[in-house]
């Protein structure tokens, strides 16, 4: 299949429009969205949003569980997640393709960093037949990347410690 004319937005793409919706200082100014902070703000704070604290649209906790696309640390866990982790992010899945964006942060332990990765989970090869290998392959390599990220970011000496409260709603 021909991709070509299907994939609008390579991954170093969508890594950088993260980082200057997290960051617009930290991007030259031709990169920066053209928006007010409060509309960042809202921004932020449903990228990071669980499926239990949306008002609108209400979610059905049966079926949205919390870590609900939320692919890197959580993969498809189920359960409460810790008040203190937050994932602001963008998924996407198609054709055996599952991809994650994020930009994970701890608040008690004043843990962040960026990871963006795109994984093909298609062992039979076969592209729009719906079976992909997105609960066997896709989601524990994505969870266990993001883990293993965020264990080596948790014993990491740094020289600043991030000012993490402009993301806490």
């Amino acid at each position: 299949m021909d991709f070509s004319y299907k994939n609008k937005l390579t991954l170093p793409s969508l890594h950088l429009i993260l980082r200057s919706i997290l960051f617009p200082g930290e991007v030259n100014k031709e990169q920066r969205f053209d928006v007010e902070e409060e509309d960042l703000r809202f921004v932020w704070k449903y990228m990071s949003t669980y499926p239990n604290e949306s008002d609108v649209p209400v979610y059905s906790t049966s079926e949205y569980h919390d870590a609900y696309c939320k692919f890197l640390y959580w993969g498809f866990e189920k359960g409460e997640l810790p008040k203190n982790l937050r994932i602001f992010n963008k998924v996407g899945d198609a054709y055996g393709f599952l991809t994650d964006v994020a930009y994970i942060v701890d608040f008690d332990k004043k843990i962040e960093f960026m990871v963006s990765a795109t994984i093909y989970c298609n062992s039979d090869g076969i592209l729009n037949d719906g079976h992909y290998d997105y609960e066997t392959i896709g989601f524990p390599f994505l969870k266990q990347l993001g883990r293993t990220l965020y264990e080596y970011e948790s014993k990491r000496e740094r020289k600043h410690t991030p000012q993490l409260d402009i993301f806490k709603f």
